[in-house]
């Protein structure tokens, strides 16, 4: 990362329907969630929105619960820590130690999908992926 210094990334995730932004962490320790936004929040909220808005899967009318939290009501985007905490996180180490910005795309509700199902996988996901790649040359 110093020889080939990235700014921006995506790691990408099973088992949720939902894109997360630093940070990952809370402030307060002992708290399992709490709204920990970064200095870039506005940017972070941005690229994420842009991933989710352009997902099929997400982005569905008929788009239900994988689990027990409803994204939805968030327009499928949350701050990491506000949803579960993850100390030393891809997405904080990114952002604060090589100035890179990177979300967590939680790809499906499936945490281990099928075979059978990655070409359905890659149709929710491909534009969005294109979509997001592109934000590279909107800088600030």
């Amino acid at each position: 990362m110093q020889r080939y210094p990235f700014v921006l990334s995506a790691n990408l995730h099973g088992g949720e329907l939902v894109v997360t932004y630093p940070f990952d962490m809370t402030r307060t320790y002992w708290k399992a969630q709490e709204l920990t936004p970064t200095p870039d929040d506005g940017v972070f909220r941005w690229l994420a929105t842009v991933y989710a808005t352009a997902n099929l899967a997400m982005a569905s009318g008929e788009r239900r619960r994988c689990h027990y939290d409803d994204f939805t009501r968030f327009g499928n985007i949350i701050n990491g820590a506000n949803w579960h905490t993850v100390p030393g996180s891809m997405n904080d180490f990114s952002y604060l130690h090589t100035n890179c910005f990177e979300i967590t795309v939680e790809l499906s509700c499936d945490k281990f999908p099928h075979a059978s199902e990655l070409p359905e996988e890659w149709e929710n996901n491909r534009e969005s992926l294109l979509l997001y790649m592109e934000q590279v040359g909107h800088g600030g």
